[in-house]
């Protein structure tokens, strides 16, 4: 049999088809591969302020007939220290809630001035305070920044060490704390406003800055495993801006700090 005979051309022809596509096919990989790449290393690398954000979860839905009534529990944060007017974020709250919903408004302020943490859970127990959530449709606490803080050294002072030890026993009674409050009350929102760093204007800004957002995203994951319980962001209403709405003991927020929680909050409740 006789063989035809193929024009050199075909080949080159071929050869240079088969070059193309193997140099798309390596193209299209490249193309797709970094990426995949990319993405798994933004992960990896991304701090914690990077996943802050300013947005507040879906509004809860609260009663608009009759009385609501609100427990606030904590520290001196939910107490008002350092607003001029006594009112704090708790007071500019209710009276904007008042008034926009139209609706009479009973709160139950139990927060102490100095409670860690531990007090707080501790208080949990007490019978007039578990009545008093039983019977709540919103409960609103802060609490972390005497645990994190005092023991860190205070305002001019950082230790590290003490700061992670005291993080991680934070971390227990948080949870210790939000199982309480859900199972006295099963179904009224609570939310937990999270830290702000009042170190952000100091030689530690960086490194405390870290610990406060690990400590805010911490909350955030404890949180989201209970039933509507919404962590309400304030590190963003603070950064950058410590001489505006920090009071003069550069620890609690002045009464404008105080009025961005509350608008804070007010964006969360429908």
């Amino acid at each position: 049999m006789l063989r035809s005979k193929q024009h050199p051309l075909t080949k080159w022809l071929l050869l240079l088809a088969c070059l193309s596509f193997f140099a798309l096919l390596v193209g299209f990989c490249f193309a797709f591969t970094p990426v995949h790449l990319a993405d798994k290393s933004t992960a990896e690398l991304q701090t914690p302020k990077q996943n802050q954000t300013s947005e507040t979860p879906p509004p809860a839905i609260l009663p608009t007939t009759g009385t609501l009534k609100i427990v606030a529990l904590g520290d001196s944060l939910t107490r008002g220290l350092g607003d001029s007017s006594g009112l704090g974020y708790i007071g500019i709250f209710k009276q904007r809630a008042e008034k926009e919903r139209n609706q009479s408004i009973q709160l139950s302020n139990l927060a102490i001035s100095g409670s860690e943490s531990g007090d707080l859970v501790n208080q949990l127990k007490q019978t007039n305070v578990k009545r008093l959530i039983s019977e709540a449709n919103l409960i609103l606490f802060t609490i972390g920044g005497n645990d994190l803080f005092r023991q860190s050294g205070g305002i001019f002072e950082f230790d590290l060490e003490k700061l992670l030890d005291a993080s991680t026993q934070l971390t227990i009674n948080y949870e210790a704390i939000v199982k309480q409050i859900r199972s006295i009350n099963p179904e009224a929102p609570i939310f937990y406003t999270s830290l702000y760093n009042p170190f952000g204007d100091t030689e530690f800004k960086q490194e405390s800055s870290t610990h406060v957002q690990e400590w805010n995203n911490e909350a955030a994951n404890i949180s989201a495993r209970y039933h509507n319980v919404l962590v309400i962001p304030s590190y963003d209403l603070f950064w950058n801006k410590e001489k505006a709405y920090l009071y003069t003991d550069h620890f609690h927020p002045n009464h404008a700090g105080y009025e961005r929680i509350a608008n804070r909050i007010m964006q969360a409740v429908k």
